[in-house]
């Protein structure tokens, strides 16, 4: 079974400043997953620019497969140099994995990649080396399901110096950490804001550094096929449904005339699922003005077309995480949350015009496809990723 690394991560400003000076950048492609730490000299608007020049640059050029030392040259090429210190410079610490498995991490400056393993904190040995007179450390090492990865910026380390911790809270605290809140079994936004609350009592709540955490787990990715609308060519229906049927993981329809449509061809019932109001129990709360789901034999989810997409896509763009996503059971909220757990999202968008809508016509196209841009917009902004089949 493919499996990939699922990401969050959290920033703190330090203290009075409106900007951080760490920046974070996560890109993923179906067989790849780049993550990127940097901190920039000093705090605020300076350390910002220096560390997010040296994210993009690091990112975009270890993904190109470019060296360590070509990613040196550039940055200390481009960097602006600070006016106070006279100094061009920010940390990074650059973590690529390959199909889920096979991991390279290469860090300037940075503390270790934290790397949890049936509950037991993994060493990982480095070999150092000096790059354009500078100390890089490099591993290249495999992962197994379940194994969570931890990057922190110092601003981790140095969390209740002076206080609780007389030295900081120090890595090996950080990891203490990492190890209790896992055991738990919990995904990476709960373990996430789990470390930030943490680092933020540490400072009483007014963080004498930037501090950010990304917290990565490794596991089974999950799909979802989304089927919409009915093709252009009423002689392609079949080609459609046999599209959605052999998709990997879960199953969906938007659009009654898409749920007749393979109800037919499956040769299954179609069944609305309603339940009338003086029998829904606390389970069952649904949002008011959507509408009612059906039921086909072996699709997970059937909802009505276009107004379900439009406020799936209101739910999930109030929404950070899964978790914040609305008690409601009805159809747009269940789309979002499937959406939302999704890794990998396939949508199959028929282009029949529909000759009864009338912005059908004005466009010359299915107004279902706005939503689906501003859906596929969405998700893609929060590193997922989806792949879209017009029929």
């Amino acid at each position: 079974m493919k499996q990939l690394v699922e990401c969050n991560w959290i920033s703190l400003n330090k203290a009075g400043e409106e900007l951080c000076g760490d920046s974070v950048m996560i890109r993923t492609k179906p067989d790849s997953f780049v993550a990127v730490l940097s901190d920039g000299l000093g705090s605020g608007v300076k350390a910002s620019i220096l560390s997010s020049i040296t994210a993009e640059i690091a990112a975009r050029m270890f993904e190109a497969d470019g060296t360590v030392e070509d990613v040196m040259q550039t940055l200390a090429e481009t960097l602006p140099e600070c006016s106070v210190r006279k100094l061009a410079y920010a940390t990074f610490a650059v973590l690529i994995v390959y199909n889920g498995r096979d991991a390279h991490i290469v860090l300037f400056d940075s503390p270790p990649l934290i790397l949890l393993r049936n509950a037991e904190v993994i060493p990982i040995p480095v070999e150092e080396r000096q790059v354009k007179g500078r100390i890089i450390k490099e591993a290249h090492f495999e992962l197994r399901e379940n194994d969570y990865m931890v990057l922190v910026s110092d601003g981790y380390e140095h969390a209740g110096l002076g206080g609780i911790f007389r030295l900081g809270w120090g890595w090996k605290n950080v990891a203490t950490a990492v190890q209790r809140f896992a055991q738990t079994g919990m995904d990476t936004v709960k373990l996430t804001e789990a470390m930030s609350k943490t680092c933020l009592k540490l400072y009483n709540d007014k963080p004498g550094d930037d501090a950010t955490v990304i917290c990565m787990k490794v596991r089974p990715a999950i799909s979802v096929c989304v089927l919409t609308g009915p093709p252009a060519n009423k002689d392609m229906d079949e080609f459609a449904v046999s599209r959605l049927m052999a998709a990997a993981g879960d199953k969906i329809i938007c659009g009654g005339s898409t749920a007749q449509m393979t109800a037919r061809i499956l040769r299954e019932k179609l069944e609305v699922e309603w339940v009338p109001p003086w029998k829904r129990t606390s389970d069952e709360l649904k949002r008011k003005g959507s509408p009612p789901t059906a039921l086909i034999k072996g699709i997970n989810l059937v909802t009505e077309g276009i107004l379900t997409l439009g406020q799936a896509l209101e739910i999930m763009r109030s929404a950070r995480t899964i978790h914040d996503l609305p008690r409601d059971n009805d159809a747009a909220t269940r789309l979002a949350r499937y959406l939302l757990e999704a890794d990998e999202i396939h949508l199959i968008v028929g282009t029949a015009i529909n000759p009864n809508q009338v912005a059908d016509l004005i466009r010359g196209e299915p107004m279902r496809m706005g939503y689906i841009r501003e859906l596929v917009s969405d998700l893609n902004a929060r590193n997922k990723i989806v792949t879209l089949e017009r029929i």
